[in-house]
């Protein structure tokens, strides 16, 4: 019985904030109880100090701990991270971290009372105050509920240790019950927090079989941590113009559930719904709570990053490739990307892919340092980055990491040569899908490229030898891109059940495209066409109709053009036999100095 923190069950229950009984209390677990919660199993338990014994909770990730037989019924855990809330005229123990100092314990340890039983017998009812303890125990009110009980009085949620942090100002009130945002979690009820708005989102709709509705969202911090909000339908026209990014505010009553990750960039197991009673106030003059929080990633780095996940980078922007448009698969409407060549001194560059409206009002003058935080490392080239529609992205950043980053590159980065992921590797991805580098025509078919089930791609440097005259464009629909039908008097969309005067012509061409080695013919859609003819598609087809001569001129002065080309090669069965089919889906003008350097570095090889 020596080895259990006998006494801190009533500390806990207490709220003894300052009793050296919660460092880290060593306790029983006497009863395991499964119960179904949010369509999963969460583990109800009874843990006692040999004394008392009292009612627990543990967190959804300590769920395989039991699950895999780690703990059992008397084990001994040395609890980490906890939270004493009331719920339901009821204290219950929430356990949040923990450690199994023994796993396998044949009986229970003394003869345990419940606290409960042993608090009823005061003769005096009390009310403690809410306290957060070290090894963290509330940031609500405890309280003892009986029929005779006055009404409990809101109190302070931080302990003098916290209190430097939160400075007073805006609702003195409000500052009087502050909890941090690491300290949410769903079993609280009452709660107010202080934070800045780092990012909002547009008001994005959906539609499906049972209707449809909107929502937008808001990412929030403060010295502790952050969290992300969501408002749907009646909310968002409610609460959407009450938030500005950067200003700060206190929120409370919103409901907190388990964060959806697939559509967060942040690192909290938490976020938060609006509700129709949650209540948002402005906090005015507000300077102690950070702008944003970073945990920068070096480009270098970015090969030991997971596919998938999210991460923060601080760059320069060493080449700016321009606007181009896409067509999303899941909508079949158009997006506007911007891809971005960045670099820091690591002495290594990456492709980072801008969208919507971040593309279209990026300004890449003056080679600008860049803060992006929620950017989604791709496998794409090897490693590639894309900026999440959560994350944020800064220009010209006031950080000391950023000043130095400028002095380095204003200093040696100009003329420096950065290593790229796309210019020296061959990978093949957990897919099977094979990313290759820079190489000749030849190689890639030497090579066998796109001769497998799965597509491979590659980069090449090529002139264009030959564009294909008819077709090079179809009729599409100004809305969706689909392709159009002519009516009688009229261009029908069958996908939007629409008729239109004219149709919107996008490219659809056939171009060869060869190197010193060999010839490839290749299928390249719009964005290509736009980079290499330099006109729509709409203007050309005009062209072609008013005047065929003019038209194949300027066909023939769009030749022996070089560009670098990204190209997907896949093998598709036509007339019953296999063929490896060709698509340009980048291309790029050639950078004649950073071509320069590429060469030099390739003849240095030769004499390493």
């Amino acid at each position: 019985m020596s080895e259990l923190t006998q006494g801190c069950i009533k500390a806990i229950y207490d709220g003894e904030t300052e009793s050296p009984l919660l460092a880290n209390p060593i306790v029983q677990v006497i009863n395991i109880k499964a119960v179904a919660a949010n369509g999963g199993t969460r583990y109800r338990v009874i843990v006692s100090d040999g004394t008392n014994f009292m009612q627990a909770m543990f967190a959804s990730q300590l769920t395989t701990v039991v699950d895999e037989g780690t703990l059992k019924r008397n084990s001994i855990i040395r609890l980490t991270e906890f939270l004493c809330n009331e719920l339901q005229n009821r204290k219950i123990l929430m356990i949040m971290k923990m450690v199994v100092v023994t796993g396998d314990v044949p009986n229970k340890i003394g003869t345990p009372s419940s606290i409960e039983a042993h608090l009823l017998h005061n003769s005096a009812p009390k009310v403690t105050p809410p306290s957060t303890m070290s090894a963290p125990v509330s940031n609500t009110i405890n309280t003892i509920n009986t029929s005779t009980m006055s009404a409990p009085v809101r109190q302070p949620a931080f302990t003098n240790n916290n209190v430097n942090r939160y400075p007073a100002s805006g609702n003195a009130q409000l500052e009087a019950s502050l909890t941090p945002i690491k300290n949410l979690n769903p079993y609280q009820s009452r709660w107010t927090i202080k934070a800045r708005v780092t990012q909002k989102s547009s008001i994005k709709t959906w539609t499906n079989n049972r209707g449809g509705g909107q929502l937008f969202s808001v990412n929030l911090i403060d010295q502790t941590g952050e969290i992300k909000a969501t408002a749907f339908n009646d909310q968002v026209d409610r609460l959407y113009n009450l938030f500005e990014e950067g200003k700060v505010y206190y929120i409370s009553k919103a409901r907190v559930t388990i964060a959806k990750k697939q559509f967060s960039i942040l690192n909290n197991e938490y976020e938060l719904a609006f509700e129709s009673g949650t209540e948002i106030e402005a906090c005015q003059g507000e300077t102690s709570i950070p702008q944003n929080t970073y945990n920068f990633v070096k480009i270098a780095d970015m090969e030991k990053q997971q596919v998938g996940t999210n991460v923060d980078i601080l760059a320069v922007v060493v080449a700016d490739n321009g606007l181009s448009e896409i067509v999303s698969k899941a909508t079949g409407k158009p997006i506007n990307k911007r891809d971005l060549v960045i670099a820091d001194n690591s002495q290594k560059q990456i492709k980072l892919t801008l969208w919507d409206q971040r593309a279209t009002d990026f300004v890449s003058d003056s080679n600008p340092i860049i803060a992006c935080k929620g950017v989604r490392v791709s496998d794409f080239n090897n490693r590639s980055l894309s900026l999440s529609s959560g994350g944020t992205c800064t220009l010209n950043p006031n950080l000391p990491e950023a000043h130095e980053l400028r002095q380095w590159y204003n200093a040696h980065g100009q003329t420096a040569q950065f290593e790229s992921y796309s210019g020296a590797s061959n990978t093949v991805s957990g897919d099977g899908v094979r990313t290759v580098s820079k190489i000749t025509i030849q190689q890639s078919k030497s090579d066998n490229l796109g001769s497998s089930e799965k597509p491979d791609y590659f980069s090449t440097r090529a002139v264009i030898s030959y564009i294909k005259n008819d077709p090079i464009a179809y009729a599409g629909c100004p809305l969706c891109r689909k392709k159009v039908v002519m009516d009688v008097n009229s261009w029908r969309c069958e996908k939007c059940q629409k008729s239109f005067d004219h149709p919107d012509y996008k490219y659809m061409l056939t171009i060869g495209i060869e190197d010193a080695t060999s010839q490839l013919f290749v299928n390249a859609f719009d964005d290509i066409g736009l980079t290499i003819l330099k006109k729509s598609a709409s203007e050309l087809v005009a062209l072609k109709e008013s005047d065929a001569t003019a038209f194949q001129r300027y066909l023939g002065e769009s030749t022996f053009e070089i560009y670098n080309f990204k190209v997907r090669a896949k093998t598709e069965i036509f007339n019953d036999a296999p063929r490896v089919k060709y698509q340009a889906f980048e291309a790029s003008p050639i950078d004649y100095v950073k071509e320069s350097y590429e060469l030099i570095t390739e003849i240095d090889k030769f004499f390493a």
